[in-house]
């Protein structure tokens, strides 16, 4: 049995072989040429060009193109703009820009590349990965941006954990996702979670992937003692919220709406455009440190196994990447935590720590008095501490004498707990600022 098939439905097939970042990339590249080629020599087009002919102006543009400010382009850029003239000219004029006949616009082209990072514009502007600051700013209790109670937060931290969880790309296939692409099941110890349950084509993901190459095998698991914030708990009331008749996962919310209603969205799906900024809209209305894109939250993902210690071979399983060395390019980068105290180390070398108002502000929150001997004494009296009994595995002690000793140095103080722990003959004490 065959099918009937038309040009038409070929031509679609071939239209759409590519992803929408590389007919893009494509596009653009062919565009500038072309521009190129007018203001050189009067007319765009390069199709007919013979090899040599197409060496040549290949070799001019590579080192004569800019900005639109007139500035160099970054290495990336150029990079890029070769990968889409280079998959042009293959597919449609059958020409490979990578042969012997074109050796001196290749020459040409690495001695470009070599010159722009020596201006420095060989540096590559990596999507940051999401502070922990600003994480806990987002799943704060008081947040009202992930608040499951209204259709607008709802959807924002559905559409985060499954972002976050599954190491979604920040816009891929985003406004194609339907109410089927996401299941969820439980597993061999009972316990619930989400997953991707339609395979799709994405930017590693092609014509030429291999079998056993996988979009990603994450989880996202419940966590019942989050209540209403647990992420397997949202997803099944973002579905239930949803228009019946819409079969969109991602459908604009509705600006009037009750608790009670089974419907909080319109039957509309939310634009390709909107779905691309949502993170940056998240970090405008939680009041993030920064604006962060929909790509900071696989970064985050990523940093956060890493740092964990889970191997890149299984991050890859569930990330979708096809080689480690993307990996690891997650994990070279220094988060903010590292980079301040790596400043401070090197202050400290030199005496001359300076730290910023908010961290003095919080450790002269946390900080105990300094003591004078007469108070040690007081505090390390025989006389201070009840009898422990030698049963006792974990205990805390809390005198008032002790108590009072410090209050006496910082009425804004909180009093602190004396936590002996005794490890055979040893007693060590250490003191906490108790909140």
């Amino acid at each position: 049995m065959f099918a009937n098939v038309e040009e038409s439905h070929i031509a679609k097939l071939l239209d759409e072989k590519d992803s929408v970042s590389t007919k893009r990339t494509i596009n653009r590249s062919v565009s500038l040429f072309r521009t190129f080629l007018i203001e050189k020599r009067g007319s765009g087009d390069f199709e007919g060009l013979s090899k040599q002919e197409l060496n040549e102006n290949l070799r001019l543009f590579y080192v004569s193109i800019r900005s639109k400010s007139g500035t160099n382009l970054k290495v990336s850029s150029l990079n890029s703009i070769k990968y889409g003239l280079s998959k042009y000219l293959k597919d449609n004029c059958k020409i490979d820009i990578h042969g012997s006949e074109f050796h001196e616009s290749k020459v040409v082209f690495k001695a470009a590349i070599t010159d722009m990072k020596k201006k420095g514009f060989g540096s590559v502007d990596h999507k940051p990965a999401i502070s922990t600051e600003d994480l806990n700013k987002l799943f704060n209790s008081e947040t009202i941006v992930f608040n499951v109670n209204t259709p607008c937060g709802l959807q924002s931290k559905v559409w985060f954990d499954l972002m976050f969880y599954l190491c979604r790309r920040g816009r891929e296939n985003l406004r194609k996702m339907t109410k089927e692409t996401f299941g969820i099941e439980t597993d061999a110890i009972g316990r619930e979670y989400v997953f991707q349950a339609i395979d799709e084509a994405d930017k590693n993901h092609g014509s030429n992937a291999a079998p056993n190459e996988t979009i990603g095998e994450g989880r996202m698991y419940a966590q019942p003692q989050l209540g209403s914030m647990c992420p397997v708990n949202s997803f099944k009331k973002y579905l239930s919220k949803l228009h019946k008749k819409l079969d969109a996962l991602w459908q604009r919310p509705l600006e009037a709406f009750s608790e009670e209603s089974t419907t909080w969205f319109c039957r509309s799906p939310l634009g390709k455009n909107t779905l691309a900024s949502l993170m940056s809209e998240i970090s405008k209305k939680a009041k993030l440190s920064r604006i962060y894109t929909n790509h900071s939250i696989r970064a985050t993902a990523i940093t956060a196994m890493d740092e964990a210690g889970i191997e890149a071979r299984h991050i890859m399983r569930a990330s979708g990447h096809k080689n480690e060395s993307s990996i690891r390019s997650y994990a070279c980068r220094l988060n903010e935590p590292k980079k301040r105290q790596m400043s401070d180390c090197l202050s400290s070398a030199l005496g001359t720590v300076n730290k910023n108002p908010t961290e003095s502000h919080i450790d002269q929150e946390n900080s105990i008095s300094s003591l004078t001997q007469e108070d040690l004494d007081a505090i390390f009296n025989d006389t201070t501490f009840d009898e422990i009994s030698s049963s006792s595995s974990s205990f805390v002690v809390q005198q008032q004498q002790a108590v009072n000793v410090l209050k006496a140095q910082s009425s804004n103080m909180m009093p602190p707990l004396v936590c002996p722990r005794i490890n055979n003959s040893t007693v060590n004490f250490n003191f906490y600022a108790q909140k």
